[in-house]
């Protein structure tokens, strides 16, 4: 069968799809249409290396539309194969989410196959755009792929043929599109159970909770949260205690605290509005009454809807109700992202992360410093200053220093990337010192072991592309480097941090996922191994790796689940059916964790569902407590509230943990 081929192409091949030519539902320009099933689909379109739609130059860009209306926004992918990749992983992948009902522009600037950002920057109607994969030269591309994920159910897609522009389309984005967004923050569209149907109904709601009383928590708990059942010694602080392999944070009254937290307890889940304003059935003036819901280009419909029902008064009034249900579900961990002082001003223990990451001015790799440069000494002392405002505070916890690292995103050879550029990093230095060591200052030595033509272990400071490539000895040589870079990244900032806060814990980094035997340099600085980790449940044989490898504790600072039920085009990383499902979820996830005894405690993300049309990277997910009206889903926090209260004794060996189990499903969207 013949199709539509862009210019530079030579054939076009569907793969698990029925393809056929048509034009865009909005547009009219030509475009194909392809009939997915459930199990996704691809359509791969081979041509001229660099040609495939135009001249694939770095400063142009490949454009084109997507449309879909299949209930749920979809995580749409572009993958790139080279003559060296056409049998193998493709070279370099990009996922598009993209809303359902509207024509969306889902343009890849070709300087972005560089891999040196992962998170691409959000363009009107795209959702959130990631990068995956090695460095790709655009002119090599020989092969383009759209590919649709599998889903629940069939999708069927329209794409507009590729093409290679010289600058960046216009977003006419609202062209022939009616308001998604109602006047409340909600998908007008959609219906779904819980659905606020109108003002009167929120404020009459919102009301009803701010009068409820504050109460402790409840069970056999002190003020801080700590299991009574038990008692340490006590510090004033947080701190560790093990016996065996058996670990516990220790309360400032010295008992045993299992921590359950809520990251983003934040009423902001703003969205930014720049030419996506025809998309909403109202918004609020910008100054006057409405003033706060505003943030810069972006709107904050929570804060829009708190105003409605408080007035001026609306963040303190969002602060005490938060605060009594917090306690009334039995959470004990203000978690990550939370709104600044929240766990000082109620007497809820909290965890931080620091402000700011320290930085050189030239890095090696995405946000990987140059580990060794004075500079970065420098920076994270003054990054740690940021520690000093709350270093006397017993409600803290302890501290994150950074939050998944870019550099950590996929499997990245630090050491390889500095050697194929020729800064001069100081790193580059202590690379070419280690070498000299381990090879008696013998280049002829080094040259042997690398298979290459080395004179003096000054040719180390010229370009060497692909060096882990060059002999098995080579790859060692670099591996056993990056454990010593990373481990200078993480001993530089912590030693600074503990010189500021000594009382308290060292959390760690809360990894993306252990990729790399070298994340674990580094960690015996830090008193506990954080990671985020969105699994159905704790995966036994990863942790358990993690905790012999790193030597500490460990600590979840993500996980989550969402459903297709509620008000949300996108589920999460993890789909299940309903928000009963989204109980059970929880209940599995947190009660296998406290069963894992060298864990110290999990962090659900996040506090509220996110926005509509997305938060400023466009996640746009089911994963709240609350709604954008300040709803709860009853359904899942009642679940929550029953596992909480347990959470301690199941630690302790005393209980064993749920074996009930949720359904999962795809994961739809982001």
């Amino acid at each position: 069968m013949s199709y539509q081929i862009p210019s530079g192409a030579e054939r076009i091949e569907a793969q698990g799809c029925h393809l056929s030519d048509d034009v865009m539902p909005v547009s009219a320009q030509p475009a194909w249409r392809l009939e997915c099933p459930s199990e996704g689909a691809r359509v791969v379109i081979h041509g001229t290396a660099g040609k495939i739609g135009g001249d694939w130059s770095p400063a142009r860009h490949l454009t084109f539309n997507v449309y879909h209306n299949t209930g749920h926004s979809v995580f749409f992918r572009i993958a790139l194969r080279t003559a060296e990749t056409q049998t193998g992983r493709a070279s370099a992948e990009f996922d598009f989410g993209i809303f359902p009902g509207l024509e969306v522009p889902a343009t890849l600037p070709l300087r972005f196959l560089d891999m040196q950002t992962l998170f691409l920057p959000r363009t009107p109607g795209r959702l959130k755009s990631n990068a995956w994969g090695t460095p790709t030269n655009p002119a090599a591309v020989t092969a383009l792929e759209l590919i649709v994920p599998p889903s629940a159910g069939s999708q069927t897609v329209w794409v507009s043929l590729p093409q290679i522009t010289e600058n960046e389309p216009s977003y006419d984005l609202v062209r022939n599109a009616s308001p998604v967004v109602d006047t409340l923050g909600q998908w007008k569209q959609k219906t779904w159970t819980g659905k606020t149907e109108s003002e009167d109904d929120l404020v009459r709601r919102l009301h009803a909770w701010r009068d409820q009383a504050l109460e402790p928590l409840e069970g056999a708990f002190d003020s801080y949260g700590g299991w009574t059942g038990h008692k340490y010694g006590a510090t004033g602080f947080f701190r560790l205690e093990s016996e065996g392999d058996r670990w516990w944070l220790v309360d400032p009254l010295g008992h045993p605290f299992f921590s359950a937290g809520v990251d983003c307890v934040n009423y902001d889940v703003s969205s930014p509005m720049k030419d996506l304003e025809g998309l909403y059935e109202w918004l609020p003036p910008r100054d006057g009454v409405w003033a706060d819901a505003w943030r810069g280009e972006s709107l904050c419909f929570s804060t829009v809807n708190l105003i409605r029902a408080f007035g001026a008064d609306w963040m303190a009034e969002w602060s005490r109700i938060t605060a009594k249900r917090l306690r009334h579900w039995g959470f004990n961990t203000v978690a990550n992202w939370s709104f600044p002082g929240f766990g000082r001003i109620y007497e809820i223990p909290y965890v931080t992360t620091m402000t700011r990451f320290p930085i050189t001015k030239e890095r090696i790799f995405r946000d990987f410093p140059d580990v060794f440069s004075p500079d970065y000494a420098i920076s994270a002392a003054e990054c740690a200053n940021d520690l000093a405002s709350i270093a006397a505070d017993p409600y803290l916890i302890g501290y994150f220093m950074t939050n998944e690292p870019h550099w950590a995103f996929g499997v990245y050879n630090i050491s390889e990337i500095m050697l194929a550029g020729d800064a001069p990093f100081v790193s580059r230095d202590r690379l070419i010192d280690f070498l000299r060591q381990r090879y008696a200052d013998d280049p002829a030595r080094l040259a042997e072991a690398w298979q290459t033509s080395l004179n003096t272990f000054e040719d180390l400071r010229q370009p060497i592309p692909a060096a882990s490539k060059l002999s098995e000895t080579a790859a060692a040589d670099l591996d056993d480097f990056n454990r010593i870079l990373v481990s200078e990244y993480v001993r530089v900032p912590t030693e600074a941090c503990r010189h500021i806060a000594p009382n308290h814990l060292n959390l760690g980094l809360r990894w993306c996922w252990v990729g790399q035997d070298c994340f674990y340099g580094g960690s015996e600085y830090c008193d506990v191994f954080s990671l985020n980790h969105y699994q159905m449940k704790p995966d036994l044989k990863v942790l358990e790796e993690v905790y012999r490898k790193s030597k500490r504790p460990i600590m979840i600072g993500e996980f989550h689940a969402g459903a297709l039920d509620a008000g949300l085009p996108a589920n999460a990383l993890r789909g299940v059916p309903n928000q009963h499902h989204r109980g059970l979820f929880y209940q599995s996830y947190m009660e296998n964790a406290a069963a894992i005894p060298w864990l110290l405690g999990a962090h659900y993300f996040q506090w509220q569902d996110q926005a509509v049309l997305g938060r400023f990277d466009g996640e746009c997910l089911n994963i709240g407590l609350v709604d954008i009206c300040q709803r709860p889903y009853d359904d899942m926090v009642s679940l929550a509230r029953i596992s909480n209260a347990r959470l301690a004794e199941i630690h302790a060996g005393l209980l064993k943990p749920t074996n009930e189990e949720p359904i999962e499903t795809p994961k739809e969207g982001f």
